[in-house]
C-alpha cells in the first residue's frame, strides 16, 4: 500500500478506527489500491446503519420512558 494512500486513511480518525476493526480491508488494499473506494463506500453504508441504530434506540428507550410514566400514573 502506498504511504499517500495510508496517510488519506489515517487523516480520517472514523475510517481509521473502521478499518482497524475489519482489517481484512488491509489485504484488500495492499492488493489494489483501487479497493479504496469500495472501502469508503463500505464505510458510508457502515455509518448509515449505526446511525440508524442510535436512532431506533433513542426510540426504544423514549417509549420505554413513556410507559413507565404511564405504569406510575
Amino acid at each position: 500500500m502506498k504511504t499517500s494512500l495510508l496517510l488519506k486513511i489515517k487523516e480520517n480518525k472514523k475510517l481509521y478506527e473502521y478499518l482497524h476493526d475489519h482489517s481484512y480491508w488491509y489485504r484488500n488494499l495492499n492488493r489494489n489500491e483501487d479497493n479504496y473506494n469500495l472501502l469508503l463506500k463500505e464505510f458510508k453504508e457502515y455509518q448509515r446503519e449505526m446511525g440508524m441504530n442510535k436512532v431506533n434506540k433513542t426510540i426504544e428507550n423514549i417509549e420505554l420512558f413513556t410507559n413507565m410514566i404511564k405504569f406510575v400514573d
